[in-house]
């Protein structure tokens, strides 16, 4: 008898070994006001990148909502910026399971990329959000090349942690200056694999949602803007003549602004009006009083343009910005969040933070840097809100054409409507090679109907079925048979 107890005993304390194994110290046991009955774990922490310099990356990791979760997927999500939140933006703004409510409270997101996905949100750089350095010369003049570089060990530790992940297909997505950081991420990463005695990182495919890509033709935005009625027909000569959005910035980042740039992008400023955002031109503001009515704008040069715009956009639900800043700001959440663990100087917020960010950075030119990563072949979806002025849709779309005609891409769908719950939710076409007598499709174009910068905020089903359609390589819906 003494004997069956030891080895229940030692079976008892296996049991529990494995649990740990699989079970972090950082598992969350629930967010305060996170409603009953989740049946998904979610993990959050810091991953060091640089033990000598004291570097660490925060992230939030949700499993996919399904009890198989580990035959899901695994996807990295990156904000922009440079110098903006996934945790606010993406996981709490746009995709993640909860969003808060106005008591509080969090509330379910119904169209979680997590029930598809398992889903890690990574705020970098360091100096965004709770992502620190203890070395302070590490926050002076950071740049793509040093972001890459610590994403890349972050994933690598992060796997580490979460070995049960290392087989799993593994998806790059992010928008905005994520168009810098994904492929820059993604080059690492196939690099990373070619290393001998190492377990690759199985890189499926990439979705830049209004990427940033060159800025040469990225926010190029004059048409769009009196397009939807939002300059005048005089303003639009001045931005063609005068300034346009790309020389304003190559302007800015070799010698600075011109007064004929200030002139006219004031003035572009003063006809959309205070009360309209560059994010989303179909945007109604937050009038709430009791609602911060605190600023979010990104660091740098990305900051000086929006501010010459006019102020953030905030699209969908115009309060729920606000609501975000204050949950992520209460002590309880984030000793829920294991986050802020080193009291840091200064509150968490979406974009300002203490990192400098190279300015020269955001004149690069991506693009060559896709086209190698479609060589690989490496899947590659572009998609945009077409309510989006600061990267809009009709840049992108002239990216995508450029890369599929350099490529000698055919094009295997006429562009047309894709749709979602029996509705038009886009427009969109695929490129790609025959393959071995198949029609491999690497390249896709997509836009978002209605949607804004942060496309799964403002268009969330819509958005959802994009990413199930990205996920699974599946052709985007197609108009529903009529009767």
């Amino acid at each position: 008898m003494a004997v069956v107890n030891v080895f229940r005993f030692l079976g008892a304390i296996l049991l529990l070994l494995n649990h740990v194994s699989w079970c972090p110290a950082e598992l969350i046991t629930k967010l305060p006001g996170q409603p009953e009955n989740v049946a998904f774990q979610q993990h959050s922490g810091y991953i060091v990148t640089d033990a000598e310099h004291g570097r660490a990356l925060f992230y939030y990791f949700v499993q996919a909502d399904t009890a198989h979760h580990l035959s899901r997927p695994l996807t990295l999500w990156l904000n922009g910026g440079p110098g903006c939140s996934s945790l606010g933006f993406g996981a709490f703004m746009e995709n993640g399971p909860f969003q808060p409510g106005k008591k509080g409270n969090l509330i379910k997101n119904k169209y979680s990329w997590n029930l598809e996905s398992n889903m890690l949100y990574l705020e970098s750089p360091i100096g965004v959000g709770f992502s620190y350095s203890n070395t302070s010369s590490d926050y002076i003049l950071w740049n793509d090349t040093t972001t890459a570089a610590d994403n890349l060990a972050f994933l690598i530790n992060w796997l580490e942690e979460f070995p049960m992940y290392k087989d799993s297909d593994f998806l790059l997505v992010g928008e905005s200056y994520a168009g810098h950081y994904a492929p820059q991420l993604a080059a690492l990463i196939l690099e990373h694999n070619k290393r001998q005695n190492i377990k690759p990182i199985n890189l499926k495919a990439i979705a830049l949602g209004n990427p940033l890509l060159d800025i040469e033709i990225s926010v190029e935005a004059g048409e769009f803007l009196w397009s939807h009625g939002a300059i005048s027909d005089e303003t639009l000569y001045l931005e063609k003549t005068v300034c346009n959005n790309s020389k304003f910035l190559q302007e800015y980042i070799h010698s600075g602004w011109s007064q004929g740039c200030n002139d006219v992008f004031n003035r572009v400023s003063d006809e959309m009006g205070a009360d309209v955002q560059s994010d989303d031109l179909l945007l109604s503001i937050c009038l709430s009083s009791s609602t911060s009515t605190t600023q979010f704008k990104p660091m740098g040069l990305h900051g000086k343009i929006h501010e010459a715009f006019s102020r953030r956009g905030i699209v969908g639900d115009p309060c729920l910005q606000s609501r975000i800043f204050t949950y992520l700001n209460k002590p309880e959440v984030q000793k829920a969040l294991h986050a802020n663990t080193t009291h840091l100087p200064f509150h968490w917020d979406f974009c300002q933070g203490p990192l400098v960010y190279q300015e020269e950075n955001l004149g690069l030119n991506i693009i060559p840097l896709v086209s190698d990563l479609l060589k690989e072949g490496i899947p590659i979806l572009l998609y945009n809100g077409d309510q989006d002025s600061k990267i809009p849709l009709t840049q992108t779309r002239i990216i995508a054409n450029k890369l599929a005609k350099d490529l000698k891409f055919q094009s295997f769908t006429k562009y047309g409507p894709w749709y979602d719950k029996k509705q038009v939710a886009g427009w969109w076409q695929s490129y790609g090679q025959l393959t071995e007598g198949k029609n491999v499709t690497y390249l896709t174009f997509a836009t978002v109907r209605g949607a804004a910068h942060e496309v799964p905020f403002t268009s969330p089903s819509q958005a959802l079925t994009l990413f199930h359609s990205f996920l699974h390589a599946l052709p985007l819906p197609t108009p529903p048979p009529r009767r």
